[in-house]
């Protein structure tokens, strides 16, 4: 395929596999990494913190890669990876200001508050399978354009400010973090670095110049800015106590402590709680985190070079993430999961997007998530640096949101407005009511709008959806709602058979023609795509022998 070194179908090489692969797994391994930060913290469990914080790293690595998995073979069938939502931090943040962490909390409530979370998510992503399986998100999808996406996506970012204030303003080595990813992803991003390898064909050693600041910039951040702390711990230029030294007693204790290997199991904090406004937030969190898979489902087909994606996958691709989030609850990571747009961009950068290396992306955080140890060591790094890390994922989520505004008439007063309004209202609806919680006099009432109330991505989006999708004076190409692989002459050739990233093993298919009853569900292609892909495999397979009859024959 024009563009591209593997298409989405096709397998590399058993050592390209692994490297891509590993990739991919360090790609998303800082993005990984936050989460269970954020919500150790927010339990407020003292001592145990850090021990609770390797088990939620060692959880999120293990639904992360089955996710992974099962949205590549099952879901959208696409080089598309999983990893724990940040819409889902605007609701746990209204959950920790009813539990705040102080001087007077009882650090031994922590479980309580973890079953709270766990349990108040499975409730809330049940919505992803339900919509996906009854073909509703397919349809919804449909009237989801940037004018929606876009303030939904800058709200999210701009709700988690308070996140990377906290965690910036522990210690300065954080804006070194953050001024070390700026290098390389934005100054170093072309640099060329000249790498020695030796030729075993020539027996020597030659230079090939590698994108490594691009491609690796996370893992390079920490390991540098984390040596750095290291440098300052043993030379005692960091005070004892500080929060960028390297050997915090729990971190050392629990790293020696934990076994190296060792399953995540659900459940593993105990039966799960409700909490009515908290399953609200996550509904609403839901709702945020498929419009933002939306998009980039989207944008994974423009990469790989596929037409849109069809209505029987995004539904399908929806009922999978709702299964990985449903996991995600249970196995108490304290979000559900959504598409990573890094691990979409590095594509563009690799031209390499065969699903197989995304699977084996998957296999090895499954892998890394089991290997305990590996977990543990990378709960010592200090916090500072994850600030860093946080605060450049969140500036790159918003980089990419914006994205979506080069599809949309901007010259159109109409569209601005509805964006511009959408957003400051949702700042100064959420804003008022933080300052002014609702008092009707229900507490039931109160708990859940006052929690809604003070979403500012679910108000502003409300206001997006609603204002693009009832005012007239612009055409739907006007609104975005024309990708740019519609006028991508590359995506002709995905019309053979070999190149559909989206069509069903045929074993499969097979399966649905004998029980064509099947096909009437909104998960499944329709009987007649069906026998079109298979004949259409049929004649490519005769070619194909008929080629290898004639070469024969002139040999």
């Amino acid at each position: 395929m024009s563009g591209l070194h593997f298409h989405v179908n096709e397998i590399p090489s058993p050592p390209s596999i692994m490297l891509f692969g590993l990739q991919q797994m360090m790609i998303c391994l800082s993005s990984l990494l936050v989460i269970p930060y954020v919500v150790s913290d927010m339990l407020c469990a003292g001592d145990q913190a850090m021990e609770i914080r390797v088990q939620l790293i060692s959880a999120t690595f293990v639904t992360s890669g089955i996710a992974t998995i099962l949205q590549t073979t099952f879901g959208m069938r696409l080089s598309i990876l999983h990893g724990p939502s940040f819409a889902f931090l605007p609701a746990l943040h209204t959950f920790q200001a009813t539990f705040p962490c102080d001087a007077n909390t009882d650090t031994s409530n922590w479980q309580e508050k973890m079953q709270m979370i766990s349990g108040s998510c499975l409730i809330a992503v049940l919505i992803m399978p339900i919509l996906g399986f009854t073909g509703l998100v397919g349809k919804i999808s449909k009237y989801i354009g940037p004018v929606t996406i876009v303030p939904i996506m800058s709200l999210l970012t701009i709700g988690t400010v308070p996140d990377i204030e906290s965690k910036m303003a522990l210690h300065w080595i954080s804006i070194v973090e953050f001024l070390t990813l700026i290098l390389f992803v934005v100054i170093l991003e072309r640099y060329e670095v000249p790498i020695p390898i030796f030729s075993l064909s020539e027996k020597k050693f030659k230079f090939t110049r590698q994108k490594i600041f691009s491609q690796f910039p996370y893992l390079l951040g920490i390991s540098i800015v984390w040596f750095i702390c290291f440098i300052m711990t043993i030379t005692n230029a960091e005070p004892r106590g500080g929060e960028a030294r390297t050997d915090q007693n729990a971190s050392i204790t629990v790293f020696d402590q934990t076994p190296w290997v060792q399953m995540p199991m659900p459940l593993f904090f105990g039966p799960p709680k409700f909490n009515l406004a908290l399953v609200c937030g996550f509904t609403a969190s839901c709702f945020a985190a498929m419009i933002e898979s939306i998009g980039d489902y989207n944008l994974c087909a423009k990469i790989s070079k596929q037409s849109r994606p069809p209505p029987s996958n995004t539904n399908r691709a929806f009922v999978v993430e709702g299964i990985g989030c449903i996991l995600a609850a249970l196995w108490g990571v304290g979000t559900g999961v959504t598409t990573y747009a890094e691990n979409i961009a590095i594509m563009s950068v690799t031209k390499v997007t065969s699903r197989i290396t995304m699977q084996m992306a998957g296999v090895f955080l499954i892998l890394a998530g089991v290997i305990s140890k590996f977990a543990a060591f990378l709960s010592m790094i200090p916090e500072p640096i994850i600030g860093g890390l946080l605060a450049m994922g969140v500036c790159l989520i918003n980089g990419v949101s914006l994205s979506n505004l080069q599809t949309v008439d901007m010259k159109l007063s109409r569209n601005l407005t509805i964006i511009g309004v959408s957003i400051i209202m949702g700042l100064t609806v959420a804003t008022h009511f933080e300052k002014t919680p609702l008092n009707t006099g229900n507490q039931i009432v109160d708990d859940v709008f006052g929690t809604l109330l003070t979403i500012r991505m679910l108000i502003g989006g409300v206001i997006a959806f609603v204002l693009d999708n009832i005012t007239g004076g612009a055409t739907r190409r006007q609104r975005g709602f024309v990708s740019e692989i519609d006028e991508d002459d590359d995506v002709e050739e995905q019309a053979t058979v070999e190149m559909n990233g989206y069509a069903l093993p045929s074993k499969l298919n097979q399966f649905f023609l004998r029980y064509s009853w099947l096909t009437y569900l909104p998960v499944i292609p329709s009987e007649r795509e069906i026998r079109e892909i298979e004949e259409k495999l049929c004649n490519f397979k005769f070619i194909k022998n008929s080629e290898s009859i004639e070469s024969v024959k002139k040999v």
